[in-house]
């Protein structure tokens, strides 16, 4: 995966103010070696939200679930593109998308559930300070933990060896005759 650039509020300004000059994004798109999407992303964003849509968003914005209702059914009345939503709401498009596929998929309720995004199901919950030191039985099966993960990783490595150096050939083997 790469590295992802993180362009300041003034590089985006500086490129919107490029395309209302050249009136061409492709074109100032090659100029600062930025894809044309991200152009037309950040000019969609400052044509219907003035300067202050392209400032840096500094946390994770929750929406409640009668404003996700309201504008999923803002989205299905006006039949606009996700990008053209994305930038009249100021969500992203991906969040837009995967509410309409909930809609879709189990109705308006779908939108009332808040399932956090960084836990996954079947992952524990694991809410601890970093301040606070493990105790013994923690530490102990962590350790345990990592010392099984290590002893599978030895084993799968030493079957896939093992392969490689003694392939069966199956020409060479010849049925008995009984």
């Amino acid at each position: 995966m790469s590295k992802q650039l993180i362009h300041s509020y003034q590089d985006k300004l500086d490129a919107v103010y490029l395309i209302k000059k050249q009136g061409n994004i492709a074109s100032v798109a090659r100029f600062l070696g930025i894809y044309p999407t991200l152009l037309y992303t950040w000019y969609r964003q400052y044509q219907y939200g003035g300067p202050s849509a392209l400032m840096p968003k500094s946390c994770v914005q929750q929406y409640r679930p009668e404003m996700r209702i309201a504008i999923v059914e803002d989205l299905l009345k006006k039949n606009v593109s996700l990008q053209e939503a994305s930038a009249i709401f100021g969500i992203s498009s991906r969040t837009l998308s995967r509410w309409l596929r909930l809609v879709k998929e189990r109705g308006f309720t779908a939108l009332f559930d808040t399932i956090p995004n960084h836990v996954l199901p079947g992952m524990p919950n694991r809410k601890k300070k970093k301040d606070e030191p493990l105790t013994e039985l923690e530490q102990l099966r962590e350790e345990n933990k990592r010392l099984r993960a290590e002893l599978d990783l030895i084993k799968k490595v030493d079957a896939l060896v093992s392969k490689r150096c003694n392939p069966t050939r199956r020409s060479a083997l010849k049925p008995s005759k009984d």
